[in-house]
């Protein structure tokens, strides 16, 4: 992967978890997500998990099916990630995982 891409990707997931949004929490109610809260990486069909050394977790380089149905299952179960998502056009077909930030935000992970 280009040393540019490296670096434009770990200022991104760095840029998230400075953020500091807080939100009230409610009971009962989705509190929509804003669309700085959820991140979109694209791990892309070029990687190897074995030689690989980029900042995208291994988990997320060669995921399990498991993994990716959970992740699936995870988007369809939260109506506000999933009016994000299709907001910035993902196909849910193409999620094979998502991790939560530091900050409460969601980093979803592309094929």
């Amino acid at each position: 992967m280009n040393i540019a891409v490296k670096i434009a990707l770990a200022a991104a997931l760095s840029a998230t978890s400075l953020g500091g949004y807080a939100y009230a929490q409610t009971t009962g109610s989705v509190t929509p997500m804003a669309d700085d809260m959820v991140t979109i990486v694209n791990v892309g069909e070029e990687t190897n998990a074995a030689t690989d050394t980029s900042s995208i977790p291994a988990t997320y380089r060669n995921p399990s099916p498991e993994s990716i149905t959970k992740a699936q299952a995870e988007i369809q179960n939260d109506p506000a990630l999933m009016a994000t998502l299709q907001a910035k056009n993902v196909i849910l077909e193409n999620v094979i995982g998502i991790q939560t930030a530091a900050n409460g935000g969601k980093i979803v992970y592309l094929k």
